[in-house]
This record gives structure tokens, C-alpha cells and sequence, in this order.
């Protein structure tokens, strides 16, 4: 079986509204599957992603903190 597609989603509406929800697909050449994801199976893919989430997050603030450093002391230099 080949991995096609992951999808997760919280629900908008109904009894599970705000509950997390998700399928993934795999397919051959015999044909197509899903399964469905329960919250137990999306929390381990979470956890699993959790720590490259914060990596990439931490990135962007210390790239945007760069950004702003380099751009104050840009308007010191051309202030005096």
C-alpha cells in the first residue's frame, strides 16, 4: 500500500463540534482504503509533530527578532 493523504480537522458543527477529526489514505493497484483517526491516534501524530512545531516556531521568532534588531540599528545610523 502506497500513503496517499493524511487529513485532520476539528469539526464545525454537531455533537463532536470543536473535537478533532481525521482520516488516512493509502492505495494500490487494487484500489483505495481510508481509516478513520480517532482523538487517541491524532494526539500520537501531535506528539509526534510537537517537536518540529516548536523548532520551527522558535526559527521564525529569533529570524524575526534578527529582522527587527537589524532594522532599528539601520534607523540609528541613518538618524545620525
Amino acid at each position: 500500500m502506497q500513503f496517499n493523504k493524511l487529513e485532520i480537522e476539528r469539526d464545525r458543527w454537531g455533537s463532536d463540534k470543536g473535537k478533532l477529526k481525521g482520516s488516512v489514505y493509502f492505495s494500490n493497484e487494487a484500489g483505495c482504503i481510508s481509516l478513520k483517526l480517532n482523538q487517541s491516534h491524532i494526539d500520537k501524530i501531535f506528539d509526534i509533530v510537537a517537536d518540529s512545531m516548536i523548532e520551527t516556531a522558535k526559527d521564525a521568532a529569533n529570524e524575526l527578532t534578527v529582522n527587527i534588531i537589524e532594522h532599528k540599528d539601520n534607523l540609528l545610523v541613518n538618524n545620525d
